[in-house]
């Protein structure tokens, strides 16, 4: 049931948020937020990640929809295994479809938070790269876990 939940959720988060940026910044409009401490951007992007496939915005929506149910089918047949992959999978899953949204209604993808002139995004991106961060993380601790027969001899 979380699974769900954590995709409904990033869902939720992602598109209010893009929805009161474009009520209230206009295209390339800065405010500052947390005292000045941070500063938001709307801008859009009509391709993927650094404007990758720049107009393709409704194909890469399609592409994440497919993706998507295979994800669910393959979590269905129990290839999907523990809370964690479940969790990460899940972030994943509700980011790529937060985007697919705005692409599919727009064309294009809305970003407003900026940590860069390289890095400007949105709450999806931030599911998805949450997500691959964590599986990566899980990956690498896997591969280089001593053995428990390592750990005796120590």
């Amino acid at each position: 049931m979380y699974f769900y939940l954590i995709i409904a959720a990033a869902l939720v988060i992602d598109i209010a948020t893009k929805i009161a940026i474009r009520m209230h910044l206009e295209l390339g409009e800065t405010t500052e937020i947390l005292g000045g401490g941070f500063r938001l951007i709307h801008l859009v992007n009509t391709g993927s990640t650094g404007n990758l496939f720049h107009g393709w915005g409704r194909a890469l929506a399609i592409l994440v929809i497919l993706l998507t149910g295979i994800a669910l089918y393959m979590r269905r047949q129990g290839k999907l295994r523990g809370t964690y992959m479940q969790v990460c999978v899940a972030l994943i899953i509700g980011g790529a479809l937060g985007n697919a949204v705005d692409r599919i209604v727009y064309n294009h993808v809305t970003d407003f938070l900026f940590f860069s002139e390289a890095a400007t995004m949105n709450f999806a991106d931030i599911w998805v790269f949450t997500g691959l961060f964590l599986l990566v993380v899980r990956q690498l601790f896997l591969t280089f876990k001593p053995s428990s027969t390592q750990v005796k001899k120590m």
